[in-house]
């Protein structure tokens, strides 16, 4: 027997509407002004303005006390905006770090009337047990443990919380109508672009409360492992989920942050906390598809796991995160970019990769781009290694909050699962070392040759460093060193002759002299061009290797010989 959904009483709907709204005008308001003021002041070269951190801590500690209140969506938005280091500064992002996903859970009556009215029959036909106490609640549906009636495996069933769709549809138009009064008065685009926030949230929420979405994530997770039998991604039963219902297997295991547990069952927590995070790295480096909310209670070590052998399973599949094919062509630039310190091709790589919004003040961006790699750069493999991660990632974030930069939804993921990882693998393991896992697959993401494997991985990595900074930086420098010698910005002094006299009084008067000297201008530059192009394409092709960059300078001095035989 199908049940009828009940309705939000429309009073309701309205308290919540004006409640929501108000939290939101001052929230959004404050976010954006100190942002304004503080890269207004950077872009005049004052960088010792900061944000007024009292004030924001503030308006966020307000906000995160109503958002438990309401639930739902304001958790969620919550929990957005924590990722986002281009809209507040670190200080601020820790108020909202500490809002959990957990909320008391719905009544035991809603789940069964979601079951039923989703699969069509009574719930004792789908669950020979379904237990009544929540496993886990969170804001948008609450896991319970079952046991199938056909088969008798025990199963995770995750249901929808009440009128989920009616509350989501509320909150995101009053998100827009909050967005559209404060873009009456003022422009925010080029501090803060709020409307592309609101259509990345909107999209993840609508993705994450849609459990055939999650279905498939799981799914396209479990082939992706597959071939590696120290991850396990739990089944999903198609046949008894919907939109609003999902079944998995139940995973029997130990949270990863349950280091008593771990110890008391024999695991060798830093093997945990490697496998934990090389699982990410091939997610991100060559999947270029990840799960984006790996928290703690989304992590598992299975039981009857051989203790020298942990198997870590994933759960939870709603919030994901996807790097295309141009987008990791991008990051590679980036990477290049940075070897080759070249400030200019960074901010190329970072509009690519939508960091830049349409009206970004690019000369303050690679300004303060430059005054990073001035920080990092030449660091050597073990210097990065004794890096303090939370330096980095706090100077990072002042960068991105400091300067008009726009975080794209799936960096935003990405930034944030690395910041929670990095979190849980230390607590498994302080003696972790990320940057040493993180190497080998950074290193065949950048393409380096995987046949010099017994070279010290020093040396590979200077010669990145080498091959990068020369494909990068000899192309613009001959075309400014082409560009300026036909404006006459270089001026070419030849050694005191009658000829070069003549030359200078045929410059200083009209006539035919002026036009050959004019000739013979061009011919020299054609001349030192094609002589240049020459001699970079012998360097790269037999120094450096580098054979694409080699061939595309001796193809120019090629280009500037037939020139010369043209003009004689």
């Amino acid at each position: 027997m199908r049940h009828r959904p009940t309705r939000i009483n429309r009073l309701a709907q309205v308290a919540r509407f004006l409640r929501v709204a108000r939290l939101l005008l001052w929230t959004i308001w404050v976010i954006y002004r100190e942002r304004r003021r503080v890269i207004r002041a950077h872009q005049r070269g004052h960088y010792e303005v900061q944000p007024d951190i009292e004030v924001l801590i503030k308006v966020l500690t307000a906000f995160r006390e109503t958002a438990i209140k309401l639930g739902v969506l304001m958790i969620k938005l919550g929990q957005f905006l924590s990722a986002r280091a281009d809209l507040l500064p670190e200080q601020a992002l820790q108020v909202l770090g500490s809002l959990q996903d957990e909320v008391p859970p719905a009544p035991f009556s809603h789940v069964v009337s979601v079951i039923e009215a989703d699969l069509g029959k009574p719930v004792e036909q789908v669950f020979s047990l379904l237990e009544r106490k929540a496993t886990a609640a969170a804001s948008l549906g609450q896991v319970h443990r079952a046991t199938l009636a056909g088969s008798g495996e025990t199963v995770a069933v995750k249901v929808q919380r009440p009128h989920i769709e009616e509350l989501v549809n509320t909150d995101l138009s009053t998100i827009r109508f909050v967005i559209w009064v404060i873009s009456r008065f003022v422009d925010t685009s080029e501090f803060i672009d709020l409307m592309a926030v609101y259509r990345e949230f909107r999209r993840t929420v609508y993705e994450e409360i849609d459990y055939l979405t999650e279905a498939a994530n799981a799914r396209r997770f479990r082939e992706l492992f597959r071939d590696q039998p120290q991850i396990y991604i739990p089944r999903v039963y198609e046949e008894y989920s919907s939109k609003r219902v999902l079944v998995l297997e139940w995973i029997d295991g130990i949270k990863i942050n349950d280091y008593a547990a771990l110890e008391a069952a024999g695991y060798n927590r830093l093997e945990i906390a490697r496998r934990t995070v090389e699982a990410y790295f091939f997610q991100f480096f060559e999947a270029g598809f990840f799960h984006a909310d790996p928290h703690p209670g989304n992590i598992f070590v299975k039981r009857g796991s051989p203790p020298d052998d942990p198997v870590i399973a994933f759960v939870d599949f709603g919030m994901v995160g996807t790097l295309t094919k141009s987008m990791k062509k991008a990051m590679r630039d980036l990477f290049l970019a940075f070897v080759a310190r070249d400030s200019q091709a960074l901010v190329n790589a970072l509009g690519r990769l939508g960091f830049l919004g349409e009206n970004a003040n690019l000369t303050a961006i690679e300004h303060g781009l430059e005054l990073m790699l001035n920080q990092y750069y030449g660091l050597t493999l073990g210097e990065a290694r004794e890096l303090d991660l939370s330096d980095v990632a706090q100077d990072i974030e002042q960068l991105l909050y400091g300067q008009p930069f726009q975080i794209p939804a799936q960096f935003a993921f990405t930034g944030r699962a690395i910041s929670v990882l990095a979190g849980v693998a230390t607590g498994l393991a302080p003696e972790f070392n990320l940057i040493d896992v993180a190497t080998p697959y950074a290193r065949k993401f950048l393409g380096l040759s995987t046949d010099r494997l017994g070279e010290n991985l020093q040396e590979l990595l200077r010669q990145l460093l080498e091959n990068g900074r020369a494909m990068l930086t000899l192309p613009r420098s001959l075309e400014r060193i082409i560009t300026r010698l036909e404006s006459g910005q270089i001026e070419i002094r030849l050694a005191d002759s009658p000829t070069n006299g003549r030359n200078r009084r045929a410059r200083s008067g009209a006539g035919p002299g002026a036009n050959g000297s004019e000739r013979r201008g061009g011919t020299l530059s054609l001349t030192l061009v094609s002589l240049s192009a020459l001699a970079a394409s012998v360097y790269l092709l037999t120094s450096v290797h580098l054979l694409s960059a080699g061939w595309f300078c001796l193809g120019l001095a090629a280009v500037a010989v037939l020139g010369l035989l043209l003009r004689r």
